[in-house]
């Protein structure tokens, strides 16, 4: 259960308040005054809106890390689970928290248009536009048709949209790729635009970066539906291509941290393998890191390998069988991911049999460091740049054209070496088999590139495409499982066992509806649902 009261409840509740105050409305006449604050605004302003905004924006407000170890990676194979989780697969995260927000969202625009010099919010409302679709998206990527046109609008005083109806992914989709369309072009340096100042969390009014967020927004979700409609898709990467894209490995990198909201920390980055300490390395990812399963390592040569994972209680590198036939116990320490590790790098981990998740991944609640923390990411350059490559070598939007493919396809490797390197570097708390440096060298760079299993072919450029995206979106698992399902499993696959794999993680498609949905929004839920809300369903986009 997400830690946020659902909204239509909240709504029912308030429906319901509103009716006692009418019927003793007689009575109460002077209620209002009595109780209105002595001191203060009764009415938000719009950067505390927007403050509010950002507290429900991190996927870890809602759990989604913990779903992620728990599900995602196993799902996408991204990493494994030494047995089947326990913890229960059904309704996912950031339903409530994006319908808190898409009432924010709302008394923002209306309260900007509503002003006589409206022009000079262009900027802001382009702002949450962005803000908006990107979290629809995100959130209808999980579920598939959900409550959007008529969602939230009872804030707004119309009673008859108490209970909203689901919307088609599709509609979702086109209408959010025209609020980032029309975000791109209406952004503005005029010096009349009214500024959020110290409240703007996440770009700090960078309008350039705004453009370029904004942007690779659009090429990311028209690639997402390409296959479903490329009719509308194919014009909108073609001019997202001609436009700002986010492109600097380090800077250019979306998300929240430290860096634009002081304080906020991510210490629950640590209950991201806690809660699931029998996550590990599995063998589909160590198959695109390593040339060999020499257990010193000697085979390895992706340095993302030793950032992300590391070597097991016996010093040795030992990636679990991603879907074994029969489960495999790991039977040492139950807990590699304990913050006692400090103290004693072993302590955790004697006896264990595979190689773990990098302990400083959940121990640094701020990886990167102070100057440079680690955001938990939104959008980056390195999948702007296989976006591109990905366009380019299908010819979607615009013209094929394998040597720009081949460039973009290089270029997203740097990047994702760059910034992962760049984060380990950056760690305050990063002691053991810490990189010297935060730039990979001209060795490192080519060690990747020039790999058989990595370097560029025209012959099997999308399937490259896709693996390498796939591994730059290792902490982002809910957008790899999006990769995933829209290219028909054309990412990574364990071959060994499609069997087992199907039936603990493969046929899942999407999350549940959060079960107060079918309390509180029956006739919507089930016209939505025909009455069986299953986790097998494919959504719009997935193949």
């Amino acid at each position: 259960m997400s830690k946020y009261n659902n909204i239509k409840k909240w709504m029912a509740i308030m429906t319901t308040t509103v009716i006692v105050a009418a019927i003793f409305a007689s009575c109460t006449k002077n209620f209002v005054k009595e109780n209105t604050p002595f001191t203060g605004p009764t009415v938000a302003t719009l950067p505390q809106l927007y403050t509010g905004i950002g507290a429900n924006l991190d996927a870890n407000a809602e759990g989604m890390d913990n779903t992620g170890a728990r599900w995602l990676y196993p799902i996408t194979q991204l990493g494994a689970v030494y047995a089947v989780s326990d913890y229960p697969y059904g309704s996912g995260p950031n339903w409530s928290g994006f319908y808190q927000n898409l009432v924010g969202m709302g008394q923002m625009i209306a309260k900007m248009h509503a002003e006589a010099d409206s022009a000079t919010y262009v900027n802001t409302e382009a702002m949450v536009r962005t803000l908006r679709a990107y979290q629809a998206l995100e959130l209808s990527n999980l579920y598939g048709d959900m409550p959007y046109f008529k969602a939230a609008k009872a804030f707004s005083g119309s009673t008859a949209d108490l209970k909203a109806p689901y919307d088609k992914q599709q509609a979702i989709y086109l209408s959010c790729l025209g609020d980032l369309t029309w975000a791109v072009n209406h952004f503005n340096t005029n010096a009349n635009q009214y500024s959020l100042g110290s409240n703007e969390f996440l770009l700090k009014g960078d309008i350039a970066q705004w453009i370029k967020f904004a942007n690779s927004l659009r090429l990311r979700y028209a690639l997402t539906m390409y296959d479903k409609d490329n009719a509308d898709a194919g014009p909108i990467i073609a001019d997202a291509l001609n436009k700002p894209l986010l492109s600097d490995p380090v800077l250019d990198v979306v998300g929240l941290s430290t860096a634009n909201i002081p304080g906020i920390g991510y210490g629950s980055r640590g209950s991201f393998f806690n809660q699931e300490s029998r996550a590990r390395m599995g063998s589909t990812l160590w198959n695109l890191f390593s040339n060999n399963n020499n257990t010193d390592g000697s085979g390895i040569f992706d340095l993302r390998a030793k950032i992300f994972f590391e070597v097991n209680g016996s010093n040795q590198w030992v990636p679990y069988p991603q879907n074994p036939v029969t489960p495999i116990a790991d039977g040492g320490s139950p807990d590699p991911y304990n913050t006692q590790r400090d103290g004693d790098w072993s302590l955790g981990k004697v006896g264990n049999l595979y190689s773990d998740y990098n302990y400083y991944w959940g121990r640094d609640g701020n990886i990167g460091g102070s100057t440079n923390p680690c955001p938990e990411i939104f959008m980056s350059a390195a999948e702007t740049d296989f976006l591109k490559a990905e366009a380019y070598v299908r010819g979607a939007g615009v013209a094929q054209n394998n040597a720009a493919a081949a460039a973009a396809y290089n270029d997203g490797i740097t990047a994702s070496l760059t910034f992962w390197k760049n984060m380990a570097f950056q760690s305050s708390v990063w002691v053991v088999n810490k990189p010297s440096s935060g730039t990979p060298t001209d060795a490192e760079l080519n060690a990747v590139k020039t790999n058989s299993k990595v370097a560029w072919s025209d012959a099997n450029g999308l399937k490259l495409i896709y693996a390498q995206e796939w591994i730059d979106l290792f902490r982002q698992p809910w957008v790899a499982w999006a990769l995933m399902r829209r290219t028909g499993n054309a990412t990574p696959q364990d071959t060994t066992n499609p069997t087992g794999y199907t039936q603990n993680y493969g046929s899942l498609q999407r999350f549940s509806y959060p079960g107060d949905e079918k309390q509180y929004n029956f006739a919507n839920w089930q016209a939505a649902t025909g009455g069986s809300d299953l986790t097998s369903t494919k959504i719009w986009i997935a193949k």
